[in-house]
């Protein structure tokens, strides 16, 4: 197993759009179905990108070519991933809900999610839970990574799978494991999640924007070596 797909999966854990999801999927009283619907159309969305990817590409990997074109995707990913990060750190980041605009019902706004899925989140159906499982699990940067890292391992396609599944298991640690403490705590899940979720809230912007850069500063320096190398 890839050690950069192991860390890269851990981090993808932790994303605050699914942190906030998760909390916002916990408020309804059918928290359980919801998170299940979640889970499995996001899981579905991974592994099938990945399976396909990882199949496609394993008999190449060994090819000069093949290898130095990861390097690039390598290097332009970890170059995106810096200059994100230095401007989240400044401060400067896409408003996603207009300014002013004050709170409805009985939760708090998310400040990450996107203006529409948050306004759909507050009343959550399982279709709905579906569709964000689908839209926020498309590929980004920590899976395009863990991919190339996946890749350069020059796995088989047995190999590939099973890495592309421990990816994912990792990727969906922490709404697996709300799901788990809904079941057998029902009644604390809630109070331990809002306050994970407050922490998060407050803190976001420069926890993420130090893993983001970190994650990008490694993509540069091991792009740079293979390349210069």
């Amino acid at each position: 197993m890839s050690p950069e797909a192991l860390i890269l999966g851990l981090l993808s854990a932790v994303r605050g759009v699914t942190l906030a999801i998760v909390y916002a999927l916990l408020l309804s009283d059918r928290a359980r179905r919801l998170l299940v619907a979640y889970v499995l159309a996001g899981a579905v969305v991974t592994l099938a990108v990945g399976i396909v990817v990882v199949t496609w590409l394993h008999t190449s990997t060994r090819a000069s070519e093949t290898t130095a074109g990861r390097l690039w995707v390598d290097l332009v990913l970890g170059v995106v991933a810096v200059v994100w990060a230095i401007l989240r750190l400044a401060g400067r980041r896409l408003r996603l809900r207009r300014p002013g605009r004050g709170r409805r019902g009985r939760r708090e706004r998310s400040t990450v999610l996107p203006e529409a899925l948050d306004r759909r989140l507050r009343a959550p159906t399982v279709p709905m839970a579906i569709a964000a499982g689908f839209v926020t699990n498309l590929p980004g940067l920590y899976y395009l990574a863990a991919l190339v890292a996946i890749l350069q391992t020059h796995p088989s396609a047995v190999d590939g799978i099973a890495q592309v599944t421990v990816y994912t298991l990792l990727r969906f640690a922490a709404p697996v494991a709300a799901l788990v403490l809904l079941v057998l705590r029902p009644d604390r899940t809630l109070e331990l999640v809002r306050s994970a979720h407050a922490w998060g809230r407050a803190n976001s912007r420069v926890l993420l924007g130090l893993l983001v850069g970190a994650v990008g500063l490694y993509l540069v320096g091991k792009a740079l070596n293979g390349l210069l190398g």
